[in-house]
């Protein structure tokens, strides 16, 4: 007679450890889809600004060409200051790269259970 009580009871843990199992990886699957989120925020947030610092390179280099084409001269004030913008656009890039190789790569997240 005990031995199908314990076996009842056993039973009974197992179904409870189980439904609890379930709720923990319900909780982490919820967790990592929230986090998942942010990093791909984050990394869409990156990808723009990788992007804008080409595209200001770009625009600065087309500046710089256009003026170099042109048959008037810079005054000293106005070539300093372009020397100045190709000077900070490098110093960012130089910045945003150094970013970049010091984040390692995100894995690919599990696959949900």
């Amino acid at each position: 007679m005990n031995d199908i009580l314990i076996y009842r009871e056993l039973s009974k843990l197992r179904k409870e450890i189980k439904r609890g199992f379930k709720k923990v990886m319900s909780q982490v699957t919820d967790y990592t889809t929230k986090v998942q989120a942010q990093f791909d925020a984050t990394n869409a947030s990156l990808d723009n600004i990788v992007s804008d610092e080409a595209n200001l390179a770009k625009q600065i280099t087309d500046l710089a060409a256009q003026i170099a084409a042109s048959p008037s001269t810079l005054v000293p004030a106005d070539q300093a200051a372009l020397d100045t913008l190709v000077t900070n656009a490098t110093a960012v890039a130089a910045k945003t790269a150094g970013i970049a190789a010091a984040v390692p790569d995100l894995p690919a997240p599990p696959p949900a259970v």
